[in-house]
């Protein structure tokens, strides 16, 4: 019976070495990918740290930012026409802080979800 048992745990410890083996080269072939990565990225790593997104921590201000960026895709380019085509300097500019100052108005008219009365 000893020897069944003994024989049962050295198998089980062959096992558990091979798996050892097995997760100490997997470990090993990581570091050298991060090494590798690193030393590609690394002339890039204060591009990449000023690019990198911070997620918005509440759903609403997710929202304003979804908002405000709805409102923006539409306004730039009616900008973009407007300073193409308008000559005047005058018209560009009083649309531009018009469009500054009526901004607020604008996010509420068209986004605002509440029931009017």
């Amino acid at each position: 019976m000893s020897r069944e048992r003994a024989r049962r745990r050295a198998e089980r410890e062959a096992l558990a070495a091979v798996e050892r083996e097995r997760r100490a080269r997997a470990v090993e072939r990581r570091r050298r990918r991060a090494e590798r990565l690193s030393a590609v990225t690394a002339p890039l790593a204060s591009v990449t740290a000023v690019m990198r997104r911070r997620r918005v921590g509440s759903a609403l201000l997710r929202q304003r930012g979804r908002q405000n960026g709805a409102l923006l895709a539409v306004l730039l380019p009616a900008h973009t026409a407007l300073w193409l085509l308008q000559p005047s300097w005058a018209w560009r500019w009083s649309a531009l802080a018009l469009t500054v100052l009526l901004w607020p108005v604008l996010t509420v008219l068209l986004f605002d979800r509440r029931p009017t009365r």
